[in-house]
């Protein structure tokens, strides 16, 4: 009996505090992220750099004769590992656009136009600054934010940051991740096959009826997935944005409402707490409270919560391993002066705080938006230089962006890891300075600890 109460108050809280939850995964997961980045580095540099390249250059071959698919194993990684990750960062863009941060045009505006200038803003430093031949590919590179890495960061600093500041960036990278899947979907797909793509639209089609007619396991839908992966990945889209497609289409709701679901509980925790029943039905009680506190999520809540962990802990150090290494044995200084490395850094260390902090401010200078309560300018301000992080989305699209293993690829992921670097500790620093936050102003709003 002891061991069921922990995980009956594990799923109360499970339900409740989903915000808490995330930014704990996401602070842990950037830790997991520097350490893999590291590794790379040290790897790619050290005596046995030559197993780092031949490992992730290793072909390796999946499916069934006549029916297989043979990819070097980074490719497997940036292609399907990274299709899981894009299909948690579909869930979480529907969770937020129902019921989260985006869910009205309110609280949706602020964080939704600072998104927008922290993409276009880097993009135009970087076109300005590498705009010919093809190093003007890259543009896209300094558009994105590392959510896992800036939160990482903000953690660090208790309670220096309030919480709402951890929200408005949480929010921002996400739209932030909808336009970088824009992007990548637009400017950065291959000649398009129709009959691979009408292939994909059957599948999505599979996709669009199971959630009208209420089919709720999750798993069916990830297995539904993997046919429209192989047709996208055929069809010269990004495979990747078949994540995204599955994640907004398993449902969002739940079977039962919150009051009805607080009610049983209130009753069940009724005949658990009484002293004098049966040890036999005490059990049953808070097994029946765990299974009621498991129906009251969503599909999208539940399959979120289980790749949470996998894609933080996981995929994106893997990820990292594999895309961080950089040779630097050798290289001059004068490779950050490259234009794609220049226009990559200028781009993420400049133009994101710019981008970000330029458009809050005229946002609610024009009265269309208010901060985020406790949040001041110097907390805006190390906002928008932690939004500069790039990191794992940035890689990514480096690699669509250039040949892979070109000299253009390499001075991208130098910029990456350079610009990386100058916004988190410029971020720290800028937010290091601020006042403490007081318990009040810590806290989550309670539209967070409640939504589903």
């Amino acid at each position: 009996m002891a061991n069921k109460r922990p995980r009956s108050i594990a799923a109360l809280l499970k339900i409740l505090q989903p915000f808490e939850a995330f930014v704990r995964v996401e602070a842990l997961g950037g830790t997991l992220l520097i350490i893999a980045s590291v590794i790379a580095l040290i790897w790619a540099n050290s005596e046995a750099s030559a197993s780092y390249v031949a490992l992730w250059e290793r072909p390796f071959t999946l499916g069934l004769e006549g029916a297989a698919l043979q990819k070097p194993l980074i490719l497997w990684i940036n292609d399907l590992l990274m299709a899981v990750f894009f299909l948690l960062v579909g869930l979480e863009i529907k969770r937020e656009l129902l019921v989260g941060e985006l869910n009205t045009a309110q609280k949706a505006i602020l964080p939704a136009l600072a998104a927008v200038g922290g993409m276009v803003v880097p993009a135009l430093i970087y076109y300005a600054v590498a705009h010919e031949g093809p190093a003007a590919s890259g543009w896209g590179v300094p558009m994105a934010t590392d959510i896992a890495f800036a939160i990482g960061v903000m953690r660090l600093l208790g309670n220096r940051v309030p919480n709402s500041l951890v929200v408005f960036l949480t929010a921002l990278a996400i739209i932030d991740d909808l336009g970088a899947i824009l992007v990548i979907a637009i400017f950065y797909s291959g000649a398009l096959k129709t009959t691979a793509l009408l292939w994909a639209a059957v599948f999505i089609a599979v996709l669009v009826v199971m959630n009208r007619f209420g089919i709720r396991r999750p798993a069916l839908y990830v297995f539904a997935g993997i046919p429209l992966w192989v047709a996208i990945l055929k069809s010269g889209i990004h495979a990747t944005i078949a994540g995204v497609i599955v994640g907004f289409c398993v449902p969002a709701t739940s079977q039962f409402s919150l009051a009805s679901i607080l009610a049983d509980a209130k009753q069940l925790l009724g005949v658990a707490s009484n002293k004098t029943a049966p040890k036999e039905t005490v059990e049953a009680s808070l097994r029946a409270l765990e299974k009621r506190f498991d129906d009251a999520e969503s599909p999208l809540s539940n399959l979120e919560h289980a790749l949470h962990p996998y894609v933080a802990y996981a995929i994106v150090p893997i990820f990292a391993l594999a895309n961080a290494g950089v040779v630097l044995l050798g290289a001059s200084p004068a490779l950050l002066l490259e234009p794609v490395s220049l226009g990559v850094i200028l781009g993420l260390t400049l133009g994101k705080p710019i981008g970000v902090v330029g458009i809050s401010v005229l946002t609610v200078k024009m009265g269309w938006a208010k901060l985020p309560a406790g949040v001041t300018m110097r907390h805006l301000v190390g906002a928008g230089l932690l939004a500069g992080i790039g990191f794992t989305m940035s890689l990514f699209v480096a690699g669509l962006g250039f040949e892979v293993g070109s000299i253009y690829h390499t001075e991208a992921k130098v910029g990456i890891l350079a610009a990386s670097v100058i916004a988190g500790l410029a971020g720290l620093l800028v937010l290091r300075s601020a006042k403490p936050v007081v318990a009040a102003e810590t806290s989550a709003p309670a539209s967070l600890q409640t939504s589903p």
